[in-house]
């Protein structure tokens, strides 16, 4: 007799749960699609062009995330505070996904960040501090890039304004990091 019984509860807060986000209703039945599975599946696994850039921009802030977790200290010596906004950029990323689409994004670390995690360590201290800034300056121009490219073909008026947003955002960042550069 109690078992119907919780399985009624169970299936209410399930209900319950899955209907409102934060007060904001979802394009999409929630869903989590995880990075690796995607790549496998190749960029065509998504009939939503939108999706597939989402996806992919996210992927290009957890390569820059994962390297700037594990170098920002012994390179840095001390956390940087650059991280903070790719951390708030990769965020609102996924927020936009989850919002306008319902899908939970687990990103994937794309290629070859090990190998750059490790040459940058590998170097003394201030040449490596300066590898990082370099690194954190192509990423933002590829970014910067990608966004700029896909903005004209962005159909869900969110994302492209979030994507304006972060385009903005990230030109400021470029103009910064260069001036520091050729400061140097």
């Amino acid at each position: 007799m109690r078992v119907p019984l919780a399985l009624a509860l169970t299936a209410a807060l399930a209900a319950a749960c899955g209907g409102e986000r934060s007060g904001r209703e979802s394009a999409a039945v929630d869903s989590t699609t995880f990075g690796d599975n995607r790549a496998a599946q190749g960029d065509s696994a998504r009939a939503v062009p939108d999706v597939a850039l989402l996806e992919r921009l996210i992927d290009e802030y957890e390569g820059l995330d994962v390297v700037m977790d594990r170098l920002a200290g012994p390179v840095r010596g001390k956390a940087w505070s650059g991280d903070r906004h790719e951390d708030a950029a990769k965020a609102s990323l996924l927020d936009l996904l989850q919002t306008q689409y319902g899908e939970r994004y687990l990103p994937r670390t794309p290629a070859g960040v090990a190998r750059t995690t490790d040459s940058i360590d590998a170097l003394p201290r201030d040449a490596g501090t300066r590898a990082l800034e370099d690194l954190v300056l192509r990423h933002h121009r590829r970014v910067a890039q990608a966004i700029g490219t896909a903005l004209p073909s962005v159909s869900n008026g969110r994302v492209r304004e979030g994507l304006v947003q972060l385009h903005e955002h990230l030109r400021k960042e470029i103009d910064q990091l260069s001036k520091r550069r050729s400061s140097s």
